[in-house]
């Protein structure tokens, strides 16, 4: 059973939950127990790449290594490379991401987790993720990166007080798929 986020931060639209630790390469850490988390990809990753064609992960039994390519995005023909937050062994992926990646329009942090991981230095790892007021004001520093990319790219945005949407590559295509992994998923 997965539980829903009781309390959720607002960052321009953005949710971050409490209690679960994000990754400056936009990817999350759920602790559970006995040194296993859950790895998701975060809603600005979401909502900045997505929606996905495919998502591909490392098979049970894989190790992952904390700041090494482990999660394949795809999107028609652009796949992007998203770096694992922590170190372990793939226990579990979720079945409901298995070839159907349009499943990942529910929410970000409970439906869409991607790989569960018995972490083999949990502590140690979770030193370079952030949490609460650290994840929110890393998410104010992206978004706030976000619309310059996108100024650059294609011109001023409206001053209407208006928030990102979903989809951000889709509705740009003059964005560079490239340069958007480079600065935002650090691959």
């Amino acid at each position: 059973a997965v539980v829903k986020p009781a309390n959720e931060l607002d960052i321009e639209g953005f949710k971050i939950p409490q209690g679960y630790y994000l990754h400056r390469g936009h990817a999350w850490v759920k602790l559970e127990e006995d040194n296993t988390v859950r790895v998701g990809l975060d809603e600005f990753a979401a909502r900045t790449f997505g929606p996905f064609l495919r998502i591909d992960t490392p098979l049970l039994g894989q190790k992952l290594e904390r700041e090494h390519p482990a999660i394949n995005l795809t999107r028609g023909d652009k796949t992007a490379r998203v770096l694992s937050p922590i170190s372990g062994v793939i226990t579990a992926t979720n079945p409901s991401m298995l070839g159907d990646a349009k499943a990942f329009d529910r929410n970000a942090y409970t439906d869409n987790w991607l790989v569960r991981v018995h972490a083999a230095d949990l502590r140690r790892d979770l030193k370079h993720l952030m949490i609460s007021n650290e994840a929110a004001a890393f998410f104010e520093k992206e978004i706030e990166r976000l619309y310059q990319v996108i100024e650059e790219t294609a011109g001023p945005l409206a001053t209407d007080g208006g928030r990102l949407t979903s989809d951000i590559y889709g509705k740009l295509p003059q964005l560079d798929w490239q340069t958007l992994t480079q600065i935002f998923l650090h691959t």
